[in-house]
């Protein structure tokens, strides 16, 4: 029997996550016959942010309105036109090693763990002596600039709605992947390039990934919508964008996130 992983609901919210219900504007759709307490919902639960953005249940693999062709289509948009070339999206999305910007955040959150309080100029400071040390390119300096400046105007933004504990940065962007890997793996059923086990697989793989690199929710949800502002041209309308989705799961009674446990690596069947 599979292991359910209930939250109690009614735990009362922190007092930052009760500042994030003016922001919460967006409705839950749930399948009554989708999965709501076990281990692939919490899979499921991972992708939840786009699933209410779109006003579909978090907890179905089906897309409204959508064919197999059409599904292939929109994954032939993202690169990916057989079998073989989803199994590989969804790895590459799965990978720790997400390029520039988990470097960047990632060399900020190696520096905080050493117990010295990084400023933004700190960080900058010594990104640029180790890519100095590396011979990198006038180019990469530019880039990490650019990623540096526009990351510190976003832990502003989080700051103001309340997303982190105040002195809590976000680490990496690898939630916002994550999620997109749970996107992928519901596309993949309804075209037809992943039967139900491959599927499957794929949602437990991307479970058991964030095991690895969250401890909760609230900072899952963070590098879900930081990596929405990082990935958009408009940095402030990607995270005006996910906002609301991103609060709404955070803050409402019937949110997945507010009622199921948090994937840990810990989990044992009795």
């Amino acid at each position: 029997m599979d292991r359910l992983h209930i939250a109690p609901a009614q735990l009362p919210l922190a007092g930052s996550a009760q500042q994030l219900r003016a922001f919460a504007s967006s409705t839950i759709p749930v399948h009554p016959d989708g999965p709501l307490y076990d281990e692939v919902a919490q899979a499921l639960a991972l992708g939840a942010a786009a699933r209410v953005e779109q006003g579909q249940a978090w907890n179905s693999l089906t897309i409204d309105d959508a064919t197999p062709y059409s599904a292939r289509v929109f994954l032939a948009q993202q690169g990916v036109n057989s079998t073989d070339d989803w199994t590989s999206t969804v790895g590459d999305a799965l990978n720790p090693d997400g390029g520039d910007i988990d470097l960047v955040l990632g060399f900020r959150a190696e520096m905080m763990r050493s117990g010295e309080v990084v400023t933004t100029g700190l960080w900058r400071d010594e990104m640029h002596r180790w890519l100095a040390g590396d011979d990198q390119t006038p180019d990469a300096h530019d880039t990490v600039d650019r990623i540096i400046s526009t990351v510190d105007e976003i832990d502003g933004w989080i700051a103001d709605v309340g997303l982190l504990e105040p002195g809590i940065k976000v680490r990496d962007i690898f939630g916002y992947r994550i999620s997109w890997a749970v996107t992928v793996a519901r596309w993949g059923a309804y075209s037809g390039y992943g039967d139900y086990a491959a599927v499957r697989q794929t949602l437990l793989a991307a479970r058991d990934v964030a095991t690895r690199y969250f401890i909760g929710w609230n900072e899952f949800a963070a590098s879900v919508i930081v990596g929405s502002a990082l990935n958009d041209d408009d940095p402030r309308a990607g995270f005006d964008g996910a906002l609301p989705h991103v609060a709404s799961l955070l803050t409402a009674l019937d949110s997945p996130w507010r009622n199921l446990e948090f994937p840990t690596g810990t989990d044992f069947d009795f």
